[in-house]
């Protein structure tokens, strides 16, 4: 494949602590696995999370954006290619994988997908007017999921994977938009915060039938993929920009539906990503028993775990920082975030937010790097190992 990179680049080529340098990649990411336990400190170290997704991957590879989102051969080429790479870089194995952007809960609402040669792709809003939203919930109540959007294309492209995905809570099927974020997709930011103004009692229908779909959907996908059965990653950004009045009429019943009905255990997860600013949602957040967040990158990581004291954090190292910044930079956050929140076993150490494309590999290691050196535990405590 010609249009793929082949080489590191001066720039990426990792660098930094010397027990990563021979072998010890594998040791780090096999570790990695026994850390993660919620709250305890009966475990190694604080565990890193390092999800590498789409935009990563086709930055990373210089691969044609279009192509692999409608190429399914291309698509797993590219991705094997960078798995290689990326083993070979820091050791991590990027498991096998059908991506689809961000997109595969929204489309099955009907609007059609844009798909850009040069980024990822984005939905069209189908909500103009009071009378295109009476249309679309009479639409979505007679709409089987899995015949709609691009899941018929997602079903035929994991059949044809025949291999187990390595199901996490954020990764879909077992993930799904929060309905700020579905709205969002029908309407355009801009209409839908107008439409909850104007017209509030059919903004309320809108969101009603959004939470009946996300479940009737999320419970078709995991039946079709064999995904647990049980848990659900809600990914709302949108949500961070609704005022918390507006958030408890709208989003906060329909947040407790779907988690009634697909997280009802008590030891179900019930992961939430939002990385607009989500201060002022976080009240709510812990009334509903959230077990895991992935904040933004602005909140206080303290304010969050005083408002959620039992909420796993991921986070907190600032995205654009992980990008932009030296390993060095990178670093030094690691251990704040590891010194303000690691001590009780509650966090995970990753990006506030998602690794943006462009990062490179000297930053994702001193990220791994942080966790060896400053979140260790030692009889129950954190104890930093120097040098």
């Amino acid at each position: 494949m010609t249009c793929l990179r082949d080489d590191f680049g001066e720039k990426r080529q990792p660098t930094g602590d010397v027990r990563f340098a021979a072998g010890g990649w594998e040791a780090f990411w096999e570790e990695n696995e026994r850390c993660f336990a919620p709250f305890s400190t009966a475990k190694p170290r604080v565990p890193v999370l390092v999800e590498l997704g789409d935009d990563w991957i086709l930055d990373r590879m210089g691969a044609d954006y279009r192509r692999y989102y409608l190429d399914f051969d291309y698509q797993q080429e590219v991705r094997q290619a960078c798995a290689a790479e990326v083993r070979k870089a820091i050791g991590l194995i990027l498991k096998p994988k059908v991506d689809f952007a961000s997109l595969l809960h929204g489309s099955i609402y009907g609007g059609e997908i844009v798909y850009p040669e040069d980024s990822t792709p984005w939905l069209k809003p189908i909500v103009q007017t009071t009378a295109d939203i009476r249309r679309l919930i009479e639409r979505m109540e007679r709409t089987d999921p899995l015949q709609a959007g691009i899941v018929p294309w997602f079903l035929d492209c994991y059949a044809k994977l025949g291999v187990p995905y390595r199901w996490r809570i954020l990764h879909d099927p077992t993930a799904v938009h929060g309905p700020a974020t579905i709205a969002g997709f029908l309407c355009g930011i801009t209409e839908f915060m107008m439409f909850l103004y104007d017209v509030p009692d059919l903004m309320q229908e809108l969101m009603s039938l959004i939470a009946r779909v996300t479940v009737t959907y999320s419970k078709a996908m995991r039946q079709r993929t064999g995904a647990p059965s049980t848990g659900v990653g809600l990914f709302d950004d949108v949500a961070g920009l609704l005022s918390p009045r507006l958030f408890e009429h709208f989003c906060l019943p329909v947040y407790q539906y779907i988690f009634t009905e697909l997280a009802r255990g008590p030891d179900d997860e019930r992961f939430v990503h939002n990385d607009a600013n989500v201060a002022h949602l976080l009240p709510f957040l812990n009334g509903l028993g959230v077990t895991g967040i992935n904040p933004d990158p602005v909140t206080d990581p303290l304010e969050i775990r005083r408002q959620m004291p039992r909420t796993v954090i991921y986070g907190c190292v600032p995205p654009l920082l992980l990008k932009d910044g030296t390993p060095a930079e990178v670093r030094a956050s690691a251990r704040r975030s590891i010194e303000m929140l690691g001590g009780d076993g509650g966090l995970v150490l990753t990006a506030a937010g998602s690794i943006n494309l462009g990062t490179p590999y000297e930053n994702i290691q001193a990220l791994c790097e942080a966790a060896d050196r400053y979140g260790r535990y030692e009889d129950g405590q954190l104890a930093a190992r120097e040098g």
